[in-house]
């Protein structure tokens, strides 16, 4: 047992704004939190690549939740410390719900890019990938020697989303979120592996460690945080959240871009 707590913390619209914006207060408060020997873990929907070169800028040492749990990075110790993925027929099986439902998904891999084929993503998802994107006329990456660790459309229509998520969770393969999308706009539906979220994650990164923390404070803004916002001793969420995550806030702190994050140091 231990009496020192884990801070698990989402990047965007809760810590960042406006991609990789981080205010002065929230900066402040964050390296404060780690000279008090406090450990922070981030839990993020994004991957290595898109996330690797802000942690440098930011000298930002820590470990992080990439892919929405499925994967685990050690910005200190450089690392991979764990990764979770599909099998191949998992894969195939997703891939036809998608496409039976006239949809494409992009495809994130265990190397940090994306592949896809004409997928019905939003622009502003596709010019975040940038170069990292990887066009394929066979998103069954396996034939490459690859593993896929989450599917994501991020930034379109609700309505073009609702079925798909709800037949990939009757699926019993995978752990669909799906959820209003601050950075893109729309709504986004994110695919993890079944059980695999956020908060599987914090707990396997604490078994991991072999660290058992005397609470867990989980801080989120949108619908891919829920696991973690139900589950952990004190839940933490950004005012403007959907309500359902409203509804199960401890407390409720301002806007990342006043630097509201900073709030959570009265926490610890």
């Amino acid at each position: 047992m231990t009496d020192v707590p884990l801070l698990v913390t989402d990047l965007d619209g809760t810590l960042w704004f406006d991609g990789e914006a981080c205010h002065p207060r929230s900066l402040e408060a964050f390296t404060e939190i780690q000279s008090e020997g406090i450990p922070i873990l981030i839990a993020t929907g994004r991957r290595y690549r898109i996330v690797a070169s802000t942690f440098a800028r930011l000298h930002w040492k820590v470990p992080c939740l990439l892919l929405n749990g499925s994967l685990c990075y050690d910005f200190k110790k450089n690392e991979r410390l764990f990764s979770v993925s599909f099998t191949e027929e998992e894969n195939l099986t997703i891939l036809n719900i998608f496409e039976s439902h006239g949809l494409s998904p992009t495809i994130y891999a265990d190397d940090s890019f994306v592949y896809a084929n004409n997928p019905t993503t939003s622009r502003g998802h596709l010019e975040a990938i940038g170069s990292d994107i990887v066009k394929t006329d066979d998103l069954n990456v396996y034939s490459l020697g690859r593993e896929v660790l989450n599917f994501c459309i991020l930034g379109i229509p609700i309505a073009d989303l609702i079925n798909v998520a709800k037949d990939l969770n009757e699926s019993g393969l995978a752990n669909p979120s799906l959820y209003e999308d601050h950075l893109f706009d729309g709504h986004s539906l994110t695919v993890q592996p079944f059980n695999i979220s956020k908060w599987s994650g914090i707990l396997q990164w604490c078994e991991h460690n072999e660290f058992t923390p005397s609470r867990v404070i989980a801080v989120g803004d949108a619908g891919n945080d829920i696991e973690m916002l139900t589950h952990a001793d004190i839940s933490v969420v950004v005012a403007g959240a959907e309500q359902r995550l409203l509804d199960l806030a401890d407390h409720v702190i301002p806007s990342p871009s006043t630097g509201g994050w900073a709030d959570v140091i009265n926490l610890l």
